[in-house]
C-alpha cells in the first residue's frame, strides 16, 4: 500500500509540478513557413524527417519580421519557436537582446559557409543575386564587370529599386573592389561607378517584376535573383546567368530569447543545419545549403550559388558587411536615394 502511494505521489509531481521532467519536456515546436512550393519543400525536408527522428512534432506557423520576434521577447508571448531573423537583427547588438545563442556545441560551424552564421543564428539556405541577360542581345556579356559597360553592351539593365547595398555592392565589385575590402562602404565609389549607366537603368521592385522585364526584353541585362533567372531560362526564355559577381545572401535560422522550448528548438536548428540533412533541401527547390559538406541534388547543382564559389562573389549578409550596413544604415539610404532622385 505504501508502494502504491508513493508511485502516485511520484506521478503527481511529473505531471504537475513545475519545473518536474515532464513538464519541462517539449511535444511539439512551432517553426515559421511561408507557405507554397518553398514551404511544401521545407516541411518535407526538414520538418517531416526531425518528427521522425526525434518524435517531436513540428507546427508551422507564421512568418515574424524583425518587428514582431522583438515584440514577442518583450511581452515574453512565443507563439514561434524557431524564427527567420533579417542579418541585422542576428548580430551582436540586437541578437543579445533578442535572440539565443546558437548551441554550436550541436551545430558543427566548422561545417558551414564562412560568412553564414553569427553568435545568434545560421543560414539555413543561401539564395544570389545573379548577372541575367538576353541571349539575343546585341552583345553578349561573360563576366559581372560588362554589366557597367554601356559601350560595348548596349542596352537597358534592371536594378532593384530597395535593396541598395546589393546595387552597390555590384558596382563596387565591378570597378574592382575586392570582396574582401567592401568595408567600409566607398559610397562615393559607388554611386561613381552606377553614373555610368545611370540613363539605362530601369528599376523594379520585386522578383517577379524583374523576371518580367527580362522576360519581355524591356532590359537586356538584369542583377536579379538567381533562380528568377535559371526558371525563365528552363521555361524557354532567350536567356542566361552569369555567376561572376553573384552576391550571396542568407535565409537564417534563430530562436527568441526566453522562448521556453530553446534546447528542443537547438535541437530542430542543428538537424535543420546538419551535413545529412541540409542539402536535401535543393531536391525540391533551388536553395543552396549552407553546410559545405551537404550532398545537393545533382540535376540542381549547376544553378545553385554555391557551385560557383570559384567565381567572384560576395556574401552580403556576413556578420562584417551585415554589420557595417547597419551601423550606417541611415547615411547609405539616403545617400543612394539622392542619387536616384538626381537628374
Amino acid at each position: 500500500m505504501a508502494k502504491n502511494r508513493l508511485v502516485s505521489l511520484i506521478l503527481f509531481i511529473c505531471l504537475v509540478l513545475p519545473g518536474s521532467a515532464m513538464a519541462g519536456s517539449t511535444q511539439s515546436l512551432v517553426l515559421i513557413n511561408t507557405g507554397g512550393d518553398w514551404g511544401k519543400c521545407q516541411r518535407v525536408t526538414f520538418a517531416d524527417t526531425f518528427e521522425k527522428k526525434t518524435g517531436i512534432k513540428i507546427i508551422d506557423g507564421p512568418f515574424l519580421d524583425d518587428g514582431q520576434i522583438k515584440a514577442a521577447v518583450e511581452t515574453s508571448v512565443y507563439d514561434v519557436d524557431v524564427v527567420f531573423p533579417t542579418p541585422s537583427l542576428a548580430l551582436e547588438a540586437s541578437g543579445k537582446k533578442y535572440l539565443e545563442p546558437i548551441d554550436f556545441s550541436r551545430v558543427n560551424k566548422e561545417e558551414l559557409l564562412p560568412g553564414t552564421y553569427t553568435k545568434y543564428a545560421v543560414a539555413l539556405d543561401l539564395f544570389a543575386w545573379a548577372f541575367g541577360f538576353r541571349t539575343d542581345a546585341k552583345a553578349v556579356p561573360t563576366q559581372w564587370a560588362d554589366f557597367f559597360d554601356a559601350k560595348k553592351f548596349p542596352g537597358k539593365r534592371g536594378l532593384v529599386s530597395w535593396d541598395f547595398a546589393t546595387v552597390m555592392i555590384g558596382a563596387l565589385i565591378a570597378d574592382g573592389v575586392s570582396p574582401d575590402k567592401l568595408v567600409p562602404l566607398d559610397i562615393d565609389r559607388a554611386l561613381a561607378k552606377l553614373d555610368t549607366i545611370k540613363k539605362d537603368i530601369v528599376w523594379f521592385g520585386t522578383g517577379s517584376d524583374g523576371q518580367n522585364l527580362l522576360n519581355t526584353g524591356e532590359v537586356s541585362y538584369i542583377q536579379l535573383y538567381a533562380n528568377r533567372i535559371t526558371t525563365s531560362r528552363d521555361k524557354g526564355e532567350p536567356v542566361d546567368i552569369i555567376w561572376d559577381g553573384q552576391i550571396i545572401q542568407a535565409d537564417y535560422l534563430g530562436i527568441p530569447k526566453g522562448s521556453p522550448n530553446v534546447t528542443a528548438a537547438q535541437q530542430l536548428i542543428a538537424h535543420m543545419t546538419s551535413k545529412e540533412i541540409n542539402g536535401k533541401f535543393s531536391f525540391c527547390q533551388p536553395g543552396a545549403p549552407s553546410n559545405t559538406k551537404s550532398e545537393v541534388n545533382p540535376a540542381m547543382a549547376k544553378d545553385l550559388p554555391t557551385s560557383h564559389l570559384d567565381k567572384l562573389h560576395v556574401i552580403s549578409s556576413s556578420p562584417e558587411i551585415a554589420g557595417y550596413i547597419e551601423q550606417h544604415l541611415e547615411e547609405i539610404t539616403n545617400r543612394f536615394n539622392n542619387w536616384k532622385a538626381e537628374k
